[in-house]
Parts: structure tokens; sequence; C-alpha cells
């Protein structure tokens, strides 16, 4: 082996805080989890391109942080919950033309997300969160909430779309006044609190579309109110938009803060009947 591979064997990529989600867990302990609770968060990533300065995977690595914080939060407040398996792909079929890029069908996502469902519940789990990393997917999430509950009479499921709540204060947490979105400042703020060695925010330049074209994109009239537009967006030359080099960790852990009190704020009062 040669001073390179090395060098490249031993390289710490980033480090992963708990608690563990169930795929760091044992079997016994899911068991020991289930005399607890019987509320799983479900991560629902994507690997796809955000720019040069940030990884494929991305997304999942967002939605899983949202679902760790969120499970300390509930834990402290007496509403236990068990951090399921990440589902890392997503409907990305606008990223396809970036190397690396993995897109499912709607239906496959929608199947996927189901016998992931199904399995957990024959494990005992009967309250399901599907928490987004990708707004993309959140159109399959929900006909495959849907979807179970029809076949498990006695399972209960969310989808949260924690965009709503995230957008209306954007702009008093951000730098930027222009137009943020997909790998702009705010995504790229939250992965440098949680993967600062996989952020490099001086590969990108700025690159904003019209306000006209942002809304298209991520209105308030679409796909933040579980609404949706869909139209291509590949005659963009870039696959961001926004200023990544504007990125600060203290931006993405105020981003974090927004998205996790609404995420317990929403469980603990319809899942756990607390609304104070």
């Amino acid at each position: 082996m040669n001073d390179k591979n090395e060098a490249l064997r031993d390289v710490l990529l980033y480090v992963q805080k708990g608690p563990a989600a169930m795929t760091e867990m044992s079997s016994h302990d899911v068991a020991r989890a289930l005399e607890r609770t019987d509320v799983v968060l479900l991560p629902f990533g994507a690997l796809e391109a955000h720019g040069d300065h940030l990884p494929l995977g991305a997304d999942s690595m967002e939605a899983r942080e949202i679902c760790r914080r969120a499970a300390l939060q509930l834990e402290a407040d007496g509403c236990p919950v068990v951090i399921g398996p990440v589902i890392p792909f997503g409907t990305s079929n606008f990223h396809l033309g970036y190397a690396g890029t993995v897109s499912l069908k709607p239906e496959t996502l929608i199947a996927l997300s189901r016998d992931v469902c199904l399995s957990l519940y024959q494990s005992g789990f009967r309250r399901f969160v599907f928490v987004h990393g990708h707004d993309g997917s959140l159109p399959s999430m929900m006909v495959a909430a849907q979807i179970l509950v029809e076949e498990t009479p006695d399972a209960e499921a969310m989808v949260l779309n924690w965009l709503t709540p995230l957008s209306k204060v954007y702009h008093t947490i951000q730098v930027s006044q222009a137009t943020e979105g997909h790998g702009g400042e705010g995504e790229t703020s939250r992965l440098l609190v949680t993967h600062p060695e996989l952020v490099h925010p001086d590969r990108s330049a700025p690159f904003h579309v019209t306000r006209e074209e942002m809304r298209k994109l991520q209105g308030p009239e679409h796909i933040k109110t579980g609404g949706a537009i869909f139209y291509s967006t590949r005659k963009y030359p870039h696959y961001y938009i926004g200023t990544p080099g504007l990125a600060r960790s203290e931006t993405g852990e105020k981003g974090y803060a927004v998205i996790v009190e609404w995420i317990c704020r929403v469980i603990k009062r319809d899942l756990f009947g607390r609304t104070e």
C-alpha cells in the first residue's frame, strides 16, 4: 500500500453524535426501547448533487441530525422515541445530470417506505413520524403514510414538513437577502454544524435565480404548505441556489433550533397529548 492509500485509509471523515439510531443499535437494544415507546422517527434523505461544496448525502445527514436533536429534546420532555434507519434515496430526477445522483421513481420510494414501515410494525412500532431532508420526496412520503395506516388500522403516521416554520424566519437568521435554496447558505450552514469536514464553501460561487423563479420552486403556496408544483430545473447551470460562501455554523444552529422546536411541539401534541 502506497503513502497516498495509507493516508486515505486513516482519514477521519466525520463523527456521529448520539443517541444511536436503529442502524447503530442491536436487536436487543430495539426491543428494550420498545418497552418504553412505540414511536419511531424516520429520516428521509437523498443522494444528489449539492454543488462542489457539499456531499451528495447532505439531505440524509440533515434528516438524521434533525431526528437526533428531536429525540434528545423529546426524551428530556418525557416523550421517548426511537430514531429509525435513514431512507438514503429520494426522488431526485431533476439532479440526474450530475455525477453520483441516485433517483427513485415515486412508486419505488412509496414501496420502499411501505416495506420499511411494515417491517418496523412487525417489531412493535405503531406510531411513525416521517421527517424529510429532501422536499422532493414529500408527495411520495404522504402517499406511503396513507398506505401504511390503511394496511395497519392501529398504526398512526405523520409527515412533517419543517420548511413551513423555517421559511418564516429565514430572513432573520441568514446573512443573504437574495434567493437562497437548495445547497445555499442555509443548508450549507446546517452541514457546517454537523459535518464540517465535508463542507467546502470555497469551492462555490454565488448563483441566484429570480424571485419569480424561486416562488415557483419553493413558494409558500406550494411545497412549504404541503402542496407542490413540478417542473424541470435542469436548465439551471448550477445544482445549487444561493451563496454558500456566506454559511456560518451559528446560522446552522439557529436553523436546527427552529426546526426541532416545531417538530417536537407537533409530536408532543399529536402523539403524546401534551399541549404545554
